[in-house]
């Protein structure tokens, strides 16, 4: 019996004289072999060949690990960065030493001559040609993909075999290998691999396949890439494939739905004779790789392997035909897809739902939020706004493990749906109206009422009938028709604030109370619908005039009660402080304020300060995110990096009575000077206040994380929770039985909710728009034939017309606090929000991956006058700091320019 290899696929009749000794497993086999022995048992067309298990692979390791090569690589593994600390040459020099000391002993070839007769029935030396891989048990799985890092050999004979088995075992210690592993956190310091020995097919045409479509992350497409000869033409990019794209509906009903027939100008071709591979070059290079009645036996291939082995989940095959009979070569889960949660899909062929990301459009970020900030977002969004008052597959929302989604499909089946969708939605975002308008929303329609969306128009007259007043006050009084609001605010402001809530007040009854006050003074907002009015009758009022649109965009600079905006305020007034800027470090400010060593008037404006925008932060819609007062050491560095004598806000005063001055001369030559001051009047005065209600909504959320947290600590002390933080897997209603209920299990509903999120962890960037068979949907802007004649230009939307264009070093940041943006610097993010306020203060421009006009990051672009873009992909991976960017805030691209001047 033992335990140094495996063959596939197993054969009674073949003399196996030692058989295994158990079954095969991912830790003894490796991903890659794994699968390849359980498709064969499932009657896959699998090439016969075997396994070298990782225990075959013991001896040699040993002898690696004893080499001062080893000992340098694990010394420098140890240290604080070890991603930086290894090079390649510490990786190369453990590879140059497997060459150089391993060879196969007795054992090991006995093992293998063993395996040889097993599974091809004669001598090591009649081997024929085989195929030489790898197989890690930390390769092929659900999480990773090593994609290609390890070396494989093909074509080898009986006289190579030795050399191509070190060659896939060096492999191990690759530079790649070591990067991918760091960055996955996975262990460095107990390599294993396994090793694959398996027949060569001398392949007519082969390829890759996956069960779903990589491009659009569709469900329902197969998707078959494929070249004349060997596969490795196609896997390893030397060549670009014929791809053919196949719907599926079953395994019975296929079709080919698209073919992109390309120039294969080479390929690779098995020696049969001599062994190894040659280059050649293809007879007919336009020619289609595959017919029509192949390309549908390979999309049943990976249909039934999708379903026969990974049990639904998704599948990638490599695949070959030789004389028209078709064999599987490989099988692997696919690692980069974006799943949905079980209770969102459909089944194929049914009616399909569209799920618009909410937490993606409005906020900017995808990672999930907690569990109890979702029941606290979702039950105040549902209270506030009719069109998100109903949930499940029937409803309009589906609030689920950490993410929220509006159902598009039943709203197109409320009255005024369809002109929701089409004039709200649309135009919230330039790169989502260019979704919309890529499909076709009958296709999305339900055929039936949902039960979630009747009555939902009705409500939402009633919603808009209570505001019509304050409204119609906006339009007569302007910024003073908010002062019955801003009083009421402020109140509420001063109860969040001031009030604390008995420790066993249930959870539930905290948050009910805080938003019956919230909800009482909401309708009084309304009156900021007037201020959009006012900016439309202006807009009008000036629209055959040359130029005055950038004056109407500087009119709408720092408007009154835009609470971010007044939080940019309050940071320059206290960076202002002689005080404040004679203070150099963090540690130095706390212990001034816990000594009491600044003035009263500096510790009442921090004090104020504090009270007022103390509960904002990144990511501040979620109850479990820290907030600034909680972080004041990184408050201070974030503050101190306001240049006092060169910023925003003293720009764009000067800029936003200019335009008004000149805008008044306009409407004087017009005739309409009252009309102008009137409706200006308004507008300053009350579109400010359209941020107002998300930043009361944060308030209150603080309040709730206040009272959260003082419960939590009440049950870490008995030993219910771990830590405190771990009330935030929990919901209101979940926390308030646990306040009645000793012997709830908390632990045990902490792990419950947070599976499910956990689960989908990986996925770091979620679409927008996505539909119930998994396909993403996504619109591409034109590009003029003048953007295509510019080296290094990015292309994306314009997020703050007439702000101009701006040059200026790029600073790449993933958190608002990760690292000083200096004055005039041009901010790169993925998005941003309250948090990022201080740097907008600073930035010459801004430039994001995510985010509407609507979204903060626009909102404060525009009304500081910065130059903004937004909606180009993986643009803080394609800027680096220090890049010389030109950012037009009206055209929507970035030039990146070398400091020579030429374009990048």
């Amino acid at each position: 019996m033992n335990d140094k290899y495996f063959v596939f696929p197993e054969n009674k009749q073949r003399e196996v004289l030692s058989p295994p000794s158990s079954s095969p497993t991912l830790s003894k086999v490796g991903g890659k072999a794994l699968s390849l022995i359980k498709t064969s048992e499932l009657h896959f067309p699998v090439p016969p060949g075997f396994v070298l298990t990782v225990s075959f692979f013991q001896p040699w390791l040993e002898q690696i690990q004893q080499t001062d090569a080893w000992k340098a690589f694990v010394s420098r593994t140890a240290s604080e960065d070890p991603e930086s600390s290894v090079t390649k040459e510490d990786c190369d020099a453990i590879k140059e030493q497997c060459k150089k000391i391993l060879k196969l002993d007795g054992d090991q070839r006995s093992h293998i001559e063993d395996a040889v007769r097993a599974t091809f029935g004669h001598d090591t030396a009649d081997l024929g040609i085989v195929a030489v891989r790898s197989s890690s048990p930390e390769e092929d799985l659900a999480g990773s993909s090593f994609a290609g890092g390890y070396d494989t050999s093909l074509g080898v004979t009986s006289s190579g075999l030795q050399d191509a088995i070190i060659n896939s075992f060096a492999s191990l210690f690759d530079h790649r290998i070591y990067l991918y592993k760091i960055q996955h956190g996975m262990a460095t310091d107990s390599p294993r691999i396994a090793i694959i020995v398996q027949r060569q097919i001398n392949s007519d045409v082969s390829g890759v396949g996956f069960s779903l479509n990589p491009n659009n992350n569709c469900f329902d497409e197969i998707v078959i890439c494929s070249n004349f000869g060997l596969g490795e033409s196609v896997v390893s990019g030397t060549i670009t494939p014929d791809t053919y794209v196949v719907d599926r509906f079953d395994t019975k009903n296929m079709k080919v739905i698209s073919k992109q027939v390309v120039e294969k100008t080479s390929t690779i071709r098995l020696d049969e004779v001599s062994g190894g591979t040659r280059q050649e070059s293809n007879k007919s290079i336009t020619a289609q790789s595959l017919s029509d009645d192949q390309i549908l036996e390979v999309a049943r291939m990976v249909s039934a392997v999708e379903e026969k082995y990974f049990d639904g989940s998704p599948a990638d095959i490599e695949w070959a035909f030789h004389n028209k009979t078709l064999y599987l070569l490989q099988a692997r889960p696919v690692t980069a897809f974006v799943p949905l949660f079980p209770e969102m899909i459909t089944e194929r062929g049914n009616e399909k739902r569209l799920y618009l990301d909410i937490m993606v459009m409005s906020q900017g970020f995808s990672d999930p939020l907690s569990t109890l900030g979702l029941d606290i977002w979702k039950t105040s969004l549902a209270r506030m706004k009719p069109t998100m008052s109903t949930e499940g597959f029937d409803g309009l929302m589906f609030n689920i493990h950490g993410r929220e989604y509006m159902n598009i499909s039943n709203m197109l089946m409320m009255t005024g749906g369809s002109a929701m969708v089409n004039k709200s939605l649309r135009t919230y975002d330039k790169s989502l109206d260019r979704a919309f308008a890529s499909i076709d929303l009958n296709d999305y329609t339900p055929s039936y009422v949902p039960e979630g969306v009747r009555g939902i128009f009705g409500k939402s007259i009633k919603q808009l009938l209570a505001t019509l007043p304050n409204i119609i006050r906006g339009l007569y009084y302007g910024k003073d028709s908010m002062n019955q609001y801003v009083t009421d605010t402020n109140a509420l402001l001063e109860h969040c604030h001031n009030h604390r809530y008995p420790d066993d007040k249930p959870m539930v009854e905290v948050y009910d109370e805080l938003t019956q006050i919230y909800e009482a003074v909401l309708p009084q907002v309304g009156g900021l619908i007037s201020g959009l009015i006012s900016k439309a009758l202006l807009h009008r009022m000036f629209r055959n005039c040359e130029g005055s649109e950038d004056n109407l965009i500087n009119l709408s600079m720092d408007l009154n009660g835009n609470p971010t905006s007044e939080m940019g305020h309050f940071m320059v007034r206290l960076v202002s402080c002689p005080e404040f800027q004679e203070t150099g470090t963090s540690e130095e400010f706390l212990k001034k304020l816990n000594e009491g060593s600044f003035s009263h008037e500096f510790t009442s404006l921090y004090s104020d300060f504090l009270k007022r925008f103390g509960c904002r932060g990144a990511r501040e819609i979620d109850v479990a995110t820290p907030r600034m007062y909680e972080k004041q050491d990184e408050l201070f560095g974030t503050i101190k990096q306001i240049d006092v004598k060169k910023n925003q806000i003293i720009s764009f005063r000067e800029r936003r009575e200019k335009a008004y001055q000149e805008l008044l001369s306009l409407a004087r030559e017009m005739g309409k000077e009252k009309s102008f001051v009137h409706h200006a009047s308004v507008m300053q005065g009350v579109l400010g206040y359209r941020e107002h209600p998300k930043y009361m909504l944060v308030v209150v959320t603080d309040a709730c994380r206040r009272h959260a947290l003082q419960v939590a600590k009440g049950f870490v002390a008995k030993g219910r929770l771990e830590n405190v933080n771990q009330i935030f897997s929990l919901t209101m209603d979940q926390i308030s039985k646990a306040q009645k209920d000793e012997a709830l299990d908390l632990l045990a509903l902490v792990r419950a909710n947070l599976k499910p999120v956990e689960e989908v962890r990986h996925v770091k960037n979620w679409p927008v728009l996505i539909d119930s068979r998994g396909k993403i949907i996504r619109g591409k802007r034109e590009i003029t034939e003048e953007e295509k004649k510019k080296e290094g230009l990015l292309i994306g939307d314009p997020i703050s017309p007439g702000a101009g264009i701006v040059r200026g070093r790029a600073k790449v940041l993933m958190d608002p606090y990760e690292k000083p943006l200096e004055a005039g610097e041009i901010l790169v993010a993925r998005f941003t929000e309250p948090s990022w306020t201080p740097l907008f203060i600073a930035a010459g421009g801004v430039l994001m991956e995510v985010g509407g006009p609507m979204q903060h990051g626009a909102i404060i672009a525009r009304e500081y006058g910065i130059p903004c873009v937004s909606g180009i992909d993986n643009a803080t991976k394609l800027v680096k700091d220090g890049d010389l960017l030109e950012l037009d805030g009206s055209a929507g691209t970035v030039q990146i320019i070398r400091d020579n001047g030429d374009t990048a």
